[in-house]
């Protein structure tokens, strides 16, 4: 998983409530290079790999 505390000039951390679950928020990590998103925090992506609703809002 990208950390944005380990450069934090190249990544940066965007939180965005869930849409499905009442007060979990996503921890999208964002390239500022690409503007692409490039890792959550949810188990979409942690254990499938799939892009999930906040990824696919920042772009992914």
């Amino acid at each position: 998983m990208v950390n944005s505390e380990q450069d934090p000039e190249k990544y940066e951390t965007i939180i965005i409530e869930s849409k499905v679950r009442e007060g979990f928020f996503h921890k999208v990590i964002k390239d500022l290079e690409s503007k692409k998103a490039v890792s959550c925090s949810c188990k979409c992506w942690s254990k499938g790999n799939k892009p999930c609703f906040g990824m696919r809002e920042i772009g992914y």
